[in-house]
């Protein structure tokens, strides 16, 4: 059953997962031939996803792949808490499966519905921490805790490592909680070790995943503080009562707090931590479900609250609403408004694209991107000189459904383009690559991608200077493709750093907005 979403925001971040399935394939191995920005698993079970289900849609593949993990652990959870309330077992599998099956974020970057094709391995990582949250609080102390605690630190760690570390600070807070004993975190430490030691024994991975986060550190070393404002601006509707709320709690431990719990499992640890936890996690991630896993705490918390009179509870119950349902609501909404408006959204034609063309937008959308093409080449001069300022087409470009969608209508011409290409002159590029932030291409076209080069090439973040093996990959590459519409600083930067490998190709004019870069060995008309 192939079926189509309605494009939203930066879709084309979902190819990233696309080109990493077809190294995969080849393969390569995620940190050792290709650099990425974050963790190898999302990548391998996209990729085995992909072999169940070869008409996924990949954005719900890659969002939904992660059930692989999830449902079992949640499982563990329900299974135990169901034991002594199953409506507390439904309240923390209920939002866990919701946040785990919709495609969105809790930002809004567009106003029409659609799906947002950013921050799938963020999201990924936060609602891993929901489910690690609910497995320290709920879970009884003793070995299946600590089984428990290392799959989800595994996950958590190849997934995305800011996740680990933020994770890591919980599993600490539950140690001098004593929720979690010293002997119950040492057995996961161990579980957690021994698979990683084999797979870097056997492949290097680990060591080579640790580079290349340190050298992504060192890209956005400037960045922390400024992502730091950006997530208490954001969140501001969240932050403010989580506040408000954590100045209750201090109240409520201080004047009615059991003398039987330790001073470091309290209310207002547990939700102070969790909110700290929160903020840290986003600072590194642009597009995400924020501070969902605060939600099992606040459950833990009613349960002490509960006895207490009905006007603290009251309270606190609002408060709680107040930090918890700006973030439901907003995902939710905007998965439901996406849903809503599959059956009155167009297909464009996009049958060269393979599963990436299974988008649809409003037809004004479509009558948009259709023409860009040529407004692009058209007025060339324009774009150069907004990047020459170092601006984009858009203030929010990548955000644009039209632009979004006239990436795909474009690539889609230069595919039938390079298909009457390789006809004509009777060849076969065996191994492409593209001069974009992102490349699904060579699993479209079903080559061999370029190794040594990063998934999701952003010269402001993410791609450093051109290392040696980078480039002679490069200059072994058949065929090197390249956008021009629009001319963007990014694709222009990105074009000088792989410049000095590109020397001597020779030009083809595939259409007026794409270029192919042959090898020179490589005879053709």
């Amino acid at each position: 059953m192939r079926l189509v979403l309605p494009i939203g925001p930066m879709y084309w971040d979902t190819f990233l997962y696309i080109d990493a399935a077809q190294r995969i394939a080849v393969g390569q191995m995620p940190s050792v031939d290709f650099a990425a920005p974050v963790g190898p698993l999302g990548y391998y079970l996209f990729a085995w996803g992909l072999k169940l289900f070869p008409a996924a849609q990949p954005l719900l593949l890659a969002q939904w792949s992660l059930l692989v993990v999830i449902a079992p652990l949640m499982a563990v959870v329900v299974a135990e808490v169901s034991k002594t309330s199953r409506g507390l077992a439904f309240a923390l599998l209920i939002p866990a499966l919701a946040f785990a099956a919709f495609p969105a974020n809790a930002q809004f970057y567009h106003p029409l519905p659609g799906v947002d094709g950013f921050g799938i391995y963020n999201r990924q990582g936060v609602i891993l921490l929901y489910v690690l949250t609910c497995g320290l609080l709920f879970l009884p102390d003793g070995r299946r805790l600590a089984l428990f605690c290392a799959v989800a630190g595994l996950t958590l760690f190849t997934i995305k490592i800011t996740g680990f570390l933020v994770g890591g600070l919980l599993g600490v807070v539950a140690m001098l909680s004593g929720r979690l004993s010293v002997r119950t975190a040492l057995l996961a430490a161990v579980a957690f070790a021994v698979p990683l030691a084999a797979l870097e024994l056997a492949t290097g991975m680990v060591s080579a995943y640790i580079r290349d986060i340190l050298q992504l550190a060192a890209l956005n070393e400037g960045t922390f503080l400024p992502r730091f404002r950006t997530v208490v601006s954001a969140k501001f509707d969240v932050i403010v009562p989580a506040v408000a709320l954590a100045v209750l709690l201090a109240w409520l431990d201080l004047r009615h707090g059991d003398r039987s719990v330790r001073l470091l499992d309290s209310s207002t640890v547990w939700f102070s931590a969790a909110m700290a936890g929160g903020v840290i996690y986003e600072t590194q991630n642009t597009g995400s479900q924020e501070f969902i896993f605060i939600w099992p705490v606040l459950l833990m918390i009613y349960r002490r609250v509960a006895p207490l009179q009905k006007r603290t509870r009251v309270i606190f119950v609002a408060l709680a609403a107040f930090c918890t349902i700006p973030t439901a609501s907003a995902i939710g909404a905007k998965t439901l408004r996406a849903v809503a408006v599959m059956p009155l959204y167009e297909q464009p034609d996009l049958s060269r694209l393979r599963n990436v063309g299974q988008v649809s937008a409003r037809h004004d959308i479509l009558a948009r991107a259709e023409m860009l093409d040529d407004h692009f080449a058209s007025f060339e001069p324009a774009y150069e000189d907004l990047a020459r300022h170092e601006q984009m087409p858009g203030w929010q470009y990548y955000a644009e459904p039209d632009n979004q969608l006239q990436w795909l209508l474009s690539a889609n011409r230069m595919l039938a383009a390079l298909e009457t290409f390789e006809t004509s002159n009777n060849i076969r590029l065996d191994s492409v690559m593209t001069l974009d932030f992102t490349d699904p291409f060579p699993w479209i076209l079903n080559r061999t991608p370029t190794r040594h080069v990063q998934i999701g090439r952003d010269p402001s973040r993410t791609v450093g200077e051109m290392t040696a093996e980078t480039r002679q990959a490069i200059e072994a590459t058949a065929g090197v493709l390249k956008p021009n519409c629009p001319y963007t600083w990014a694709r222009r930067d990105l074009q000088a750093t792989y410049a000095q490998a590109l020397q001597g190709r020779k030009v083809i004019a595939l259409t007026p907005c794409w270029d192919l870069l042959l090898r020179p060995d490589l005879q053709a008309q």
